[in-house]
């Protein structure tokens, strides 16, 4: 079982299982990606939701997709329309409460990759709505090594 840590700028960290039965394919394109970092920023279409561009080593398939998310649920998104398109944006995604995918365009499936621990979804509803508030904030996701898991 593959775990990752994400970690916002003022210190809050989240350790989240990877979905591997579920998403094999992004959650091995993500894997190899790390350690990743960016600018994290709310949702303005999907809600409870702070994301951030991301690059993988080639797009994942559409697998484990849905248009309704939960709390703690990290997704990988692109406009998959555009799947051809080498340059076409990535996006990974953390969710802060129940939602429903939608942009501009109307339902946006998503890949849902990996799930944040659930003892640590009050803490990361409050860094949401933080950056919801704030507008950005520095974040970072990189391999939990496996002698820091929690059984």
């Amino acid at each position: 079982m593959k775990r990752i840590l994400i970690t916002f700028e003022n210190g809050e960290s989240f350790p989240a299982t990877l979905l591997e039965d579920k998403a094999p394919e992004t959650c091995q394109k993500v894997w190899e990606a790390l350690p990743c970092s960016g600018v994290a920023r709310h949702s303005r279409w999907s809600g409870r939701e702070v994301n951030f561009t991301f690059t993988s080593n080639g797009h994942p398939k559409r697998e484990n997709q849905t248009i309704s998310t939960g709390a703690g649920e990290v997704i990988y998104w692109r406009d998959w329309p555009m799947e051809k398109d080498p340059d076409v944006q990535e996006v990974l995604a953390i969710y802060y409460g129940a939602e429903h995918t939608r942009s501009h365009k109307g339902d946006e499936p998503v890949n849902v990759f990996a799930q944040i621990d659930y003892t640590h979804l009050d803490l990361l509803r409050t860094v949401g709505e933080r950056i919801w508030l704030k507008g950005t904030e520095k974040i970072q996701i990189e391999k939990l090594p496996n002698k820091y898991f929690e059984y």
